[in-house]
């Protein structure tokens, strides 16, 4: 996967933004998989399309963003 850069001030607001509004959290989530090769969810997703993550890979997910931060 390649690395692109991000002003980290944006992504913080739309993470906050999507910790208490569904809508951009599925917005972010969308840009981020099409970046990703993926495809979009649907406008008319629910609860069981959208994957969950195991406990293994947000948290390895979340060190590679860490350390990334810390370079």
């Amino acid at each position: 996967m390649a690395a692109v850069a991000l002003e980290t001030t944006e992504l913080e607001t739309l993470v906050e933004s999507a910790l208490n509004n569904t809508p951009v959290g599925m917005e972010l989530l969308n840009a981020l998989r099409v970046k990703n090769g993926k495809a979009a969810y649907p406008d008319n997703y629910g609860p069981g399309d959208v994957t969950n993550p195991h406990d293994a890979a947000w948290r390895a997910a979340l060190a590679g963003v860490q350390a990334d931060l810390n370079a």
